[in-house]
Formats: structure tokens, C-alpha cells, sequence
């Protein structure tokens, strides 16, 4: 599921905040009031629906009866033959338009709205304009609606086109109070707005969109995160353990990055432990527990506290914080170390050898074992420190990992990583890539840092 999906799918079950119900609840209570109405046509309905959904001010640039050419396209694709789409919702980019949303409008009786969205959605991605589009999927959000029902999908174009349901059927009909249809329909309007967020961000991030102005951001705690478990009064509880949050560790707005929370916590009167909770979408179906804690085990990981899925392709993940380097000692990503190699160069390359045959000998691959999730400890003056010979060092980010051959390459693979040759998105992760992979970046990352 592409990120702007998940983005979606966490938006639409979480309750709302109390800032935005009401924007979201009278967008939904007018939808309700007025879609069930009997329309003259599809084209009513259609203006309707609109005018009342205009009013969440998406910052999209919309297109009626908006005709997809077989030889000039405005949108983002050129075809073999042309059609029609009600509505297309885009925003601008270098080479035209960017379509985010694309709806279908049915009157009950007419025809199947999901089918011909997703023909749509299939002669848009026909014959690329902006084959980069198609290089990352073309991601488009889209909206059934059948008469007074609204259902929203999520569409990306690989070897074939892809269209997976993100919402039941909705109706959108007059309820009683808060709690059901309008609340219902307040939510996946909230999320709908969450969701093409995300999809700007996507597009920057990749360099389709070269204007920071694009992107719509919020400095405040992300509302996917605020789950139970997770809760926006700051208190984390999970079994016996207790705590608060404390700080958010990155910018949500870096894609690179997954929203990691500082947070302690205590069980019982043990001392406090100070802990990084992390949210991830887990491609492969679970988080790397196996691994992670396989690895913790023989020392070469940090300690693992929980691992709870929250909603359709959302983990929480609780971890043994590893204290960066302050001046007295601590951890940084092999990466950012900035000492030099030189006479380090062969213990740190023959202990993660080690770490890979350990994972191996339990048929287990990490399969993104690069240096920002290869932890090393250093003393005081930023040196490497050396225990028995060998360097000590802690593997994280086990987002993918799992048992060779079952687990699979995430969706979107950043091109500027030296993949094995051979993955893709969806294909099984093999026993041997973690070696691939290391050997792959190793050679250039320790020119780099023995000419320090």
C-alpha cells in the first residue's frame, strides 16, 4: 500500500480533533442533507457535490468533463484512445498537471461508478507523458459515487493497475447526532484532505514538485499516531509498562524518515527507561520482531518493548533508546561518524559479516542493512570504541525484515540506494541480499570516510 494510502486508511478510523470537527462535520452534514436528493442528472449531482465539497479548500485545481487525449494530455498521460472522467482534481507541476483525485459520478440505476473509475484511472496511465509519473506509480486517489454513496479508493500503476477499496461504501443520508453516518463521512473527508497532503509531500520528495509552496505541513503531533496506546494526552501505556512522551526525534515532513518519539517508562518500581517509539507502515504484512529480537539476544540490536499493529498497515514499535554521542560517550549512525576508518575499516566490515551469518545460520534477512541503521558506540572524543577486538555496534530499523524468501521489498525503493541487482517492488527479499547490498555501498562509504 503506497504511504499516501496508509496516510488515509489511519485518518479515516481515528477520531477526529477537536479543531477539526467542525470544518469536517458541516462539510459532511451538508453532503448529507443533500445527496440524497433526487437529481435531474448525473450533472447535478455532480455540481452538488462540489460546491459543498469545494468548501474544504483541498488546494486543488479541479477539471469537469475532463477529456483525456490520444494526443495531447494536460493531465499526466497520453493514450491510444481518449475518454472522459467527471472530475479530475490535480495540482500544477513542470510538465502540466498532476491528477491527486479522480471522480466518477453514477446515478443508482446508470452503471458501476467503481468499474469506470478504474477504466479511467487505467487511460490515464496509458501511454506516459512524464514517464517519472509511471517510474513512481502515478498514485491517485479515487471517488466513487453511486447516488447518495461515496466510496474512496487508492489506484498506482505498476506492470498492471492496481485499485484497492480504502473505505466501505458510504452513505451519505441524514443521521442522528455525531456518532454515526455524518461522523462517518467526517472522517473520510478529514482523511481524504490527510491523504493528498501526503501525496504533495510524495511528489517533492521524488522531484516531480519543485515548489516547497506545494506541500501543505503541520508542526503538531500527527494525528495517525494518536491511537490508543498512544493517546493525545501524552501517557503511553502498553501491559504493565507506564510513561509520557516527551519529544518528537525528526521532522514528519522527511519521507526518509519514519515519526519517532522520545518517551519514558517504568513497570512498577523499576527505574525509568527512556525509550523511542516508532510508527511504521509494515509493507511486508509485520515489523521484524523475529529478527530484532534475535539479534538483541546475541547483543548486537537494541531491546525490544512492543510491537502493536494499530490499524491496516500501521505498527507502533517501542525500543531501548541508544543515547547519540554527547561529549561523554554514546551512539551514532555509521554514517554520521565522523572519525576515520583507517585501521577500523576491516573490524567493522568483519562484524557485520558476522552479523550476516548469524542471520543466515536462522535463515533471516534485515534487507535494508546500510549505514543510517548501523549503530556504533563512541567514547568521549567521538573515537570508536573496541570491545575484544571488534567494534561495538547495534543494528536498527527492522522494518522489513523477516525470513528470506517470505518477506518482500517495499512499493517505493529509493533509487539513490545500491540495491541488489534484481529488486523490485513486491519481490521476495533473498538470503544472500544483505550481503549484496553490503557490498554494494561499502566500497564507495569507506572511501569517503578513510580520507578523513
Amino acid at each position: 500500500m503506497h504511504p499516501a494510502f496508509c496516510t488515509f486508511t489511519c485518518h479515516f478510523y481515528e477520531p477526529l480533533l477537536d479543531e477539526d470537527i467542525t470544518k469536517y462535520l458541516l462539510t459532511s452534514e451538508q453532503l448529507c442533507r443533500v445527496m440524497p436528493s433526487a437529481f435531474d442528472s448525473e450533472k447535478a449531482r455532480r455540481q452538488a457535490f462540489e460546491a459543498i465539497f469545494g468548501s474544504l479548500d483541498m488546494k486543488l485545481q479541479s477539471h469537469v468533463e475532463f477529456y483525456i487525449s490520444p494526443k495531447v494530455s494536460q493531465v499526466s498521460a497520453v493514450v491510444e484512445s481518449g475518454g472522459t472522467t467527471d472530475v479530475v482534481k490535480t495540482i500544477n507541476y513542470g510538465g502540466g498537471h498532476l491528477a491527486l483525485i479522480l471522480e466518477e459520478f453514477k446515478v443508482e440505476s446508470t452503471g458501476d461508478a467503481y468499474m469506470r473509475i478504474c477504466r479511467s484511472y487505467e487511460v490515464l496511465c496509458g501511454d506516459a507523458k512524464n514517464e517519472s509519473l509511471l517510474k513512481f506509480g502515478n498514485p491517485t486517489f479515487l471517488l466513487c459515487i453511486l447516488g447518495p454513496y461515496l466510496m474512496v479508493c487508492g489506484a498506482v500503476k505498476r506492470e498492471n493497475v492496481h485499485v484497492e477499496p480504502l473505505t466501505p461504501l458510504l452513505p451519505m443520508f441524514p443521521g442522528f447526532g455525531t456518532e454515526g453516518r455524518v461522523m462517518q463521512l467526517a472522517h473520510c473527508l478529514r482523511a481524504l484532505k490527510e491523504g493528498t497532503d501526503k501525496l504533495r509531500e510524495f511528489w517533492q520528495d521524488v522531484g516531480i514538485i519543485k515548489d516547497a509552496n506545494e506541500m501543505v505541513t503541520a508542526d503538531s503531533l500527527p494525528e495517525p499516531y494518536l491511537v490508543s496506546g498512544c493517546p493525545d494526552n501524552g501517557l503511553l501505556r502498553f501491559d504493565d509498562w507506564r510513561g509520557t512522551f516527551e519529544s518528537r526525534m525528526r521532522d514528519r515532513n522527511d519521507s526518509n524518515r519514519h515519526p519517532n518519539f522520545l518517551a519514558k517508562i517504568r513497570k512498577g518500581d523499576e527505574c525509568e527507561k527512556q525509550v523511542v517509539v516508532k510508527f511504521v507502515y509494515n509493507y511486508s504484512g509485520t515489523y521484524g520482531t523475529a529478527v530484532h529480537e534475535y539479534l538483541h539476544s546475541i547483543g548486537l540490536a537494541p531491546a525490544l518493548y512492543l510491537v502493536k499493529p494499530l490499524h491496516r498497515g500501521l505498527v507502533m514499535v517501542v525500543m531501548e533508546y541508544l543515547r547519540p554521542e554527547d561529549g561523554t560517550g554514546g551512539w551514532v549512525e555509521l554514517d554520521k561518524f565522523e572519525g576515520s576508518l583507517n585501521t577500523k575499516e576491516h573490524v567493522v566490515r568483519e562484524k557485520l559479516e558476522i552479523i550476516i551469518k548469524r542471520l543466515q545460520k536462522q535463515k533471516m534477512v534485515h534487507a535494508d542493512l546500510r549505514p543510517t541503521n548501523i549503530m556504533i558506540k563512541v567514547d568521549g572524543k567521538g573515537d570508536m570504541m573496541i570491545d575484544e577486538n571488534e567494534p561495538i555496534l547495534s543494528v536498527v530499523d527492522f522494518d522489513w525484515a523477516g525470513r528470506a524468501g517470505e518477506v518482500c521489498y517495499q512499493p517505493l525503493l529509493n533509487p539513490n540506494v545500491p540495491w541488489p541487482t534484481g529488486a523490485k517492488a513486491y519481490k521476495e527479499i533473498g538470503q544472500d541480499d544483505d550481503r549484496v547490498l553490503l557490498d554494494n555501498w561499502w566500497g564507495a562509504f569507506v572511501e569517503v570516510k578513510t580520507a578523513k
